[in-house]
């Protein structure tokens, strides 16, 4: 009888243990950038995962049926919009609208400025870049999303969430005045980046795009616009970026013939960054790497 009544309570802390981790919140976000600002809310206590390979495309990318599983089984999802993600708009239709998070919609985001470029109008430019969590304000506002949900479904956890997002806003703060200061230097030296996806950073920083190889890169670039990018780039330019996930030879070709300096952007994160500080930190490394040699 004793033997039984050890195996059963054994069987039973067991199947407790079992529920509690299969009760953990599960904030899935679509991308890696996104997933790292939810990290940091969810800390110890929530799960944060990512829908998309770090290799994907974030234009476009045939989901597979695990893939729709996890968006199921997610309690939040969390993407940009159709701004930037079109081919998950059906995917996630039948969604409860309470549990997906559309940062391009979040009141409260940082938009650049004054991003046109020339040509602007050719190449049907959207009126604000989606590439919206390459300025940590931003980050703050997505955290504050995340946050928000994760008390609503977690209110066990509740304080902990809020410690963890004041935590993250007074580290983005501190991130942002060292940011600043590190790129003023060579916020003068042009350059021009691969495709369109760095305005957010570019003008949280006032460094000095002079324009971008094709508008996604999907996108081919037309002749016009490619000699309007040689003359700038052989007016002013002194260095041209390029993305570690797309196959960019041409592009070489032309930092060759122009003699610009080459440097790479990562925007994903995929080159390594384990958190979101991390990612911008790498991407204000890249920048001053190359233009720092770049200067007159």
């Amino acid at each position: 009888m004793g033997f039984k009544f050890m195996r059963m309570a054994a069987i039973t802390v067991l199947l407790l243990e079992a529920f509690t981790a299969q009760a953990k919140p599960l904030v899935l976000s679509s991308l890696k950038p996104l997933t790292l600002i939810a990290q940091e809310v969810a800390g110890v206590n929530a799960d944060a995962d990512t829908l998309l390979p770090a290799s994907a495309s974030h234009h476009d990318y045939p989901l597979k049926v695990s893939d729709y599983t996890r968006l199921q089984k997610a309690d939040v999802f969390l993407w940009v919009g159709p701004e930037l993600e079109s081919f998950l708009q059906r995917p996630i239709a039948n969604l409860p609208s309470t549990k997906i998070i559309t940062a391009y919609e979040l009141a409260g985001i940082q938009w650049p400025a004054n991003t046109s470029l020339v040509g602007e109008d050719d190449h049907g430019h959207q009126a604000k870049d989606p590439h919206l969590w390459l300025d940590p304000r931003n980050a703050v506002v997505v955290a504050q999303a995340v946050a928000d949900h994760l008390i609503q479904i977690d209110v066990a956890n509740a304080k902990q969430y809020r410690v963890n997002l004041q935590a993250f806003a007074a580290k983005m703060q501190q991130l942002d005045i060292k940011l600043q200061v590190s790129l003023k230097p060579v916020s003068a030296v042009g350059f021009a980046v691969y495709h369109e996806g760095f305005a957010h950073f570019v003008s949280r920083y006032g460094l000095h795009q002079l324009d971008y190889v094709a508008f996604t890169p999907e996108q081919k670039p037309g002749a016009k616009h490619m000699h309007q990018l040689r003359e700038r780039l052989a007016k002013e330019g002194k260095c041209l970026f390029l993305e570690p996930y797309n196959n960019m030879q041409s592009t070489r070709d032309l930092a060759q013939e122009l003699q610009l300096r080459v440097g790479t952007l990562d925007a994903l994160g995929t080159q390594g960054a384990t958190s979101y500080t991390q990612l911008l930190e790498q991407m204000a490394a890249a920048f001053s790497a190359c233009l720092a040699n770049g200067r007159n």
